[in-house]
Parts: C-alpha cells; sequence; structure tokens
C-alpha cells in the first residue's frame, strides 16, 4: 500500500519556443545592418563625373627627388646642382606644384650635415611634405654588394 503526502503531478514537456535567444540574436544582427548598411550604401551608388578642361589631379603628386651622393653631391631630379644653389634650384622645382612633397635620397654613407642641409632647404621652401628615402631591411642589398 503506497501512501501520497501531496498531490504528485505528472512533469509536461515544455513544448513553447524560447523566445529571449531568438530576440537576442535578431537585434545583434540589426545593429550589425544598421551599422554597415552606409557604407554598403556609398559604395554601390554610380556617379558620372563631368569632364574638365583643368583639374586638380593634374598637379604633379610624384615627390621631388633629392639626391645625395656619397660624395655629397647634390641632384634635383636629374640635374647636379651646387651646396650654394640648392635652395633656389629647389625653389625653382617646387614653384611649379604647390602642394609637391620632397624626397631626400642620401647615400648611407653622406654626413648628416648633407642631410641637415637638404631637410633645413626643403622646410625653408614651405614642401608640402619632407621625407628621407630608406630601403626596408629585406630589400637593402648586402655590404660588398651594388644597389638594384
Amino acid at each position: 500500500m503506497k501512501i501520497h503526502l501531496g498531490s504528485h503531478k505528472k512533469k509536461r514537456l515544455i513544448t513553447e519556443i524560447n523566445m529571449v535567444p531568438f530576440i537576442d540574436v535578431v537585434l545583434v544582427l540589426l545593429i550589425i545592418f544598421m551599422i554597415l548598411s552606409p557604407f554598403i550604401g556609398q559604395s554601390q551608388i554610380p556617379v558620372n563625373l563631368p569632364r574638365a578642361a583643368t583639374s586638380a589631379a593634374g598637379d604633379d603628386d610624384t615627390p621631388l627627388r633629392l639626391k645625395i651622393t656619397r660624395d655629397g653631391d647634390y641632384y634635383v631630379g636629374d640635374a647636379r646642382v651646387l651646396r650654394n644653389d640648392l635652395e633656389n634650384r629647389l625653389a625653382a622645382a617646387l614653384a611649379k606644384s604647390a602642394r609637391r612633397a620632397v624626397l631626400i635620397e642620401a647615400d648611407r654613407d653622406v654626413g648628416f650635415k648633407n642631410v641637415v642641409l637638404a631637410l633645413d632647404a626643403a622646410q625653408k621652401l614651405k614642401a608640402a611634405k619632407v621625407g628621407v628615402a630608406v630601403l626596408p631591411i629585406e630589400a637593402a642589398p648586402a655590404e660588398g654588394e651594388a644597389p638594384r
């Protein structure tokens, strides 16, 4: 004989879908799409730009190369320049484009004072940017090897 001290109900299986995780996933996807939609919309808008006789892109954006050889010779572009005339020749080359940058390519054995003289001349002339060219370590030639 069995004695029951309380009412014992049968356990029923829950057959309903738990909506909380579903809502969390939907909200995360909504946020992702809201963030990405401006970027997607901008890249797919076709625009046919009109043509013009003059354009700002016509300015020479390539940097003006100022080379300093091992012997201390200066070259603006491919023309050899005397040290005393460096600032005048650099000014003439920079006058062609107001936003032109100067890239100094100095031999690694050049004295520091020669590079500083070139940097100083470029900064006096208010070049848009002044930089010093270097080679990455893996592309640098070995001690006795000629540069590429």
